[in-house]
């Protein structure tokens, strides 16, 4: 990774260069789409693909079109973790148990890593995303210390924006009640937080706004009880004595949530809750209990039905929602004592990596963007152990072993391929069609 920092972005290549990485990579697709492969031919294509994608001086490079988005235009997150090298350590994510192993294109990196956030940054504003959200977790300093020390050092900050992603289940969720219980203490604990995050980003000139409110993303909110709303209101209050009016997103749509009476789970949104946000999402709709969502997406109820969950909240929250893009599920290496069925890459088999993704996005995202906060997130940009990572893979062959012991014990016989920038560039591809026409029907 050492040459990482001087790479050129993908819109900074000589046009020749980029060209002869668009051709590598569709070779590569069509040819594990066909399960056509020649290691001996592969090792020098993938070795070519990876100078195309690398080529370049020492200098800093030049902005990529479209890294400051007009504000009509729509505007697309991806939530990016800085835990790593930890996350990596034991191989404890689908893409390192394959038969080969499928690595990040940047090898098992440190988030701490100015030349991995470059590159990251410059991937992420060539594809059309637009910000991340990074994650700050409660009682622990030295991770959240990386967003200044590494994520705002890097050179090409300006090409991105970024809002934090505050971890509010570190605040004590239980995974028996599937509850975070507000008291006085989580409350106290809870503004201490947010008035260090507004204070040290708030005002930081590339803080993501909307209406020239800073936001900030609440992870699973639909868990929260107790005196949470104190601890909301409050929280506005001080927000308001700082100079702060924020725009808070809270994650609350899901299959079933957490009364706000904290009584037990309720399949019915929470209006009281929903009410102290100014906009709702999901971070995750994979639900293990719900089988007929898992498997091909071809085959699933999945995209239907999180259609008809996201309009039940639009309807009876009355408030923007800000659809999530899912490129897929499996955290069976992560958790392989939970069993959890995968949702595989493909969408069918046969229709390669990406497939779900793309049909995702057509049908799901996109149609549900809110005119009222023209926003999506995708989960994500690198969250390895439940395998939703966007990130660019080391090009491989497709495959479906893996290193249990029964070979398929962490895919469950789906194939996965490295695909490259893949992901990348269908999201760039379905952005920009997004913005030169409306949307495709959603899936009923």
């Amino acid at each position: 990774m050492g040459g990482v920092g001087g790479e050129m972005p993908p819109t900074a290549r000589p046009p020749v260069l980029r060209m002869l990485a668009a051709f590598l990579a569709r070779r590569f697709r069509a040819c594990f789409a066909r399960g056509v492969f020649r290691p001996s031919l592969a090792l020098v294509a993938a070795s070519l693909l990876l100078a195309c994608l690398s080529c370049g001086g020492a200098s800093s490079p030049a902005a990529p079109t479209g890294a400051s988005p007009r504000p009509s235009s729509l505007l697309v997150g991806a939530h990016y973790y800085l835990w790593f090298p930890s996350r990596f350590e034991g191989g404890r994510y689908l893409r390192a148990r394959l038969d080969p192993a499928q690595k990040p294109l940047l090898g098992e990196y440190s988030s701490s890593a100015a030349a991995v956030v470059e590159r990251h940054i410059a991937w992420a504003a060539d594809s059309g995303v637009d910000f991340f959200t990074l994650d700050w977790w409660p009682g622990n300093p030295n991770r959240n210390a990386v967003i200044e020390q590494s994520f705002l050092a890097a050179r090409n900050i300006s090409w991105i924006r970024f809002c934090i992603f505050y971890e509010l289940g570190a605040l004590g969720y239980d995974a028996g009640s599937g509850a975070t219980h507000f008291d006085a203490a989580t409350v106290e604990r809870f503004l201490s937080d947010t008035s260090e995050i507004a204070a040290r980003y708030f005002r930081h000139p590339l803080y993501l706004r909307v209406e020239g409110r800073p936001v900030i993303v609440l992870y699973i909110t639909r868990t929260a009880t107790g005196r949470f709303a104190e601890a909301m209101t409050r929280f506005r209050a001080r927000m308001g004595e700082q100079g702060f009016d924020p725009y808070v997103i809270g994650d609350e749509i899901y299959w079933t949530v957490a009364r706000e009476d904290g009584t037990g789970d309720a399949a019915e949104p929470q209006r009281g809750r929903i009410a102290l946000f100014d906009a709702i999402t999901a971070y995750n709709l994979y639900d293990p209990t719900r089988r007929t969502q898992s498997g091909y997406g071809a085959s699933s109820t999945l995209v239907s039905e999180a259609h008809s969950l996201y309009e039940f909240y639009r309807t009876v929250g009355r408030k923007p929602v800000v659809p999530v893009a899912m490129p897929g599920y499996n955290d069976r290496a992560f958790r392989p004592e939970a069993g959890h069925d995968a949702i595989p890459r493909e969408r069918a088999a046969g229709s390669g990596e990406a497939s779900f993704f793309a049909r995702w996005l057509d049908h799901f995202a996109l149609p549900l963007v809110d005119a009222r906060l023209r926003m999506l997130l995708v989960t994500s940009w690198n969250e390895w152990s439940e395998d939703t990572a966007i990130e660019p893979v080391a090009p491989s062959f497709a495959t479906a072993t893996d290193r249990s012991a029964s070979g398929s014990g962490y895919t469950q016989g789906y194939a996965y391929a490295g695909y490259g920038t893949r992901y990348l560039e269908v999201l760039r591809e379905k952005k920009a069609a997004a913005s030169a026409s409306s949307p495709p029907r959603a899936d009923r």
